[in-house]
């Protein structure tokens, strides 16, 4: 995905161009007046295009035409595109039912009667209804329209439901928002990405969050406050100038304890943020219900590299190394090829030289969990399970808890023939995998569901994106980013995926092995095979190991609680 900062800049450069060259009469002469300064926090603003009305005498093809170009305006509901459709159809088209996202250049309008327009495109991906995105890799659409004359001119009078988009109107039109739901010891946020028109979004997250439900691959991984019968009374949700949403609720929020409702008022301003909200007023009625945020533990990680320098293994301040106490000695002593620290940098997952994974803690060392051949690099999780999967048998996944308990992790990529990396999200409740059926490799994301904590089955697997070449490591970036390390004949790029959206590919380093978060979005580490660690600055990666030569990169899940 694009970073926040580019894809603002890029939107708001192709929403000018757009509107300029549709739009007459804006003055072409004069003096140039700075505009503000763009922020990297700076909101993305409602930027909606102003579609053309049917123009007398428009023939069939420039009525369809001009009925996918006014998909773009979304004021009034679509009031412009629905002056294409016949009466009847604008009773019955519903344009929020999908959006089709395509590339512009492969459109082609076929004239299959005098009455009948086909409209073939190749689809990038699709938004459906709940504003879950789907990568389609460019699909061939076929979408057909039946026409009629009415008061003389032709107007549409079948259309598929739904609007077509090209990817540039699209990063204008829509942009993502992240619903917020708990993880299941309601320690943790789990963001949801969805995506809405940024008309009035407030409402669109809102409604999505108290009458929708998490997306289906995280059923049964994420808990959410939000009761079956408090839903929004209201059609709207208004913000004030301060940033303060006023969402009104049905009367069953007044059933709700003090602690279901601080969830509620949690999950709402969390989800909210992205949409400019500040502060949440829940209501009944018009009068307050009182609720306050709660305490949720952060998934941010430590500044400092966690890397095996022939010195030792610990963090990476300057030229000085910052040993793990209780551990570090340890994971040295196993010889490790890849570690993952838990957040409470009590206990961690190798893959040793030996090919075998291990466990280490920081009372009883480090003793092999895993022996079967031909692993890859383990994750661990917030219980303190070590997660283990031979690179051939995908389903051969499982977990071993800090007792000794084995699980087979049930339901563990069901068509994959092989997986070359896998990590288990920070808060817990999603595992990230590259996986392939023989053909082109692809990212892939399932919820964990647990018994008690215990990893029993993954849910519905989600495919994320495909991949230009093989994947030999990945890590989560923040929560909502996964970090890819792919090659792609020959050269190695770093693909950053949003779950949930597109993905962004750059360059990276020859020869890269390894990648790891930072606590800033969207610079990751990289480490090499000649122990040179990288990390992106702008657009170019620098040296950040200087002479020292790293052995192993490693990866921490969070920061102590």
């Amino acid at each position: 995905m694009r970073s926040p900062i580019r894809a603002l800049a890029v939107a708001i450069a192709t929403a000018s161009a757009l509107m300029l060259s549709a739009c007459a009469g804006l003055p072409t002469s004069g003096p140039v007046n700075p505009g503000l300064p763009l922020e990297a926090d700076t909101q993305p603003p409602d930027i909606s295009f102003v579609a053309d009305p049917p123009q007398p005498g428009a023939t069939p093809r420039e009525i369809v035409e001009g009925f996918i170009r006014a998909g773009s305006g979304t004021r009034g509901e679509w009031a412009t595109a629905r002056e294409y459709l016949t009466a009847e159809a604008r009773e019955t088209w519903d344009p929020s039912a999908n959006v089709t996202i395509d590339d512009f250049s492969q459109r082609e309008y076929i004239e299959a009667g005098d009455d009948s327009i086909v409209l073939n495109v190749t689809a990038q991906a699709t938004v459906d209804e709940a504003g879950s995105y789907d990568d389609l890799g460019g699909d061939d659409l076929e979408l057909r329209f039946g026409l009629a004359q009415e008061d003389g001119q032709w107007r549409i009078s079948e259309a598929p439901n739904g609007i077509v988009l090209d990817d540039a109107r699209f990063d204008v039109v829509f942009r993502s928002y992240a619903l917020a739901y708990f993880d299941p010891t309601w320690t943790y946020l789990v963001p949801d990405v969805r995506w809405f028109t940024t008309t009035n979004p407030a409402t669109s997250v809102a409604s999505a969050l108290l009458e929708g439900g998490p997306s289906p691959w995280l059923s049964g991984a994420v808990a959410n406050a939000v009761p079956e019968d408090v839903t929004l009374a209201a059609r709207t949700v208004p913000v004030r100038d301060d940033g303060t949403a006023q969402v009104e609720l049905t009367p069953g929020a007044l059933d709700l304890d003090r602690e279901t409702l601080d969830r509620v008022q949690t999950q709402l301003l969390e989800s909210l943020s992205g949409a400019g909200v500040s502060a949440v007023q829940l209501t009944v009625d018009g009068q307050p219900l009182p609720a306050s945020r709660v305490e949720t533990r952060s998934t941010r990680v430590p500044p400092q590299p966690l890397v095996l320098v022939e010195e030792g293994f610990g963090f990476l301040a300057g030229e000085s190394l910052e040993p793990i106490a209780d551990l570090s000695e340890a994971i040295v002593d196993a010889g490790p090829t890849a570690v993952q620290v838990s957040a409470d940098q009590d206990a961690a997952a190798l893959l040793r030289g030996t090919g075998a994974v291990a466990r280490v803690d920081a009372v009883n060392g480090w003793a092999d969990v895993d022996t079967r051949p031909d692993l890859i690099a383990p994750t661990i999780d917030t219980g303190n399970w070590v997660w283990s999967v031979p690179r051939s048998n995908p389903q051969g996944l499982q977990a071993f808890g800090p007792d000794g308990a084995r699980v087979d992790v049930a339901g563990a990529w069901p068509d994959a023939t092989r997986i070359s990396a896998m990590e288990v999200s920070r808060d817990g409740t999603r595992v990230a995998a590259v996986v392939s059926d023989g053909g082109q490799p692809a990212v892939w994301v399932a919820g964990i569901v647990r018994d008690g904590g215990v990893p029993v089955r993954l849910g519905e697997p989600w495919m994320l994106g495909s991949l230009a070449g093989p994947g030999t490591d990945m890590a989560w970036l923040d929560a909502t980013h996964v970090g890819i390390v792919a090659d792609v004949a020959g050269d190695t790029n770093v693909v950053e995926q949003l779950v949930g959206g597109p993905a962004d590919v750059v360059t990276a380093p020859a020869a890269v092995t390894t990648i790891a978060p930072t606590n800033q979005a969207f610079v990751p580490r990289l480490l090499d095979t000649r122990g040179v660690l990288y990390v992106r600055r702008g657009t170019n990666w620098g040296n950040a190991s200087g002479d020292l030569r790293v052995i192993v990169l490693g990866t921490v899940q969070g920061t102590p609680g």
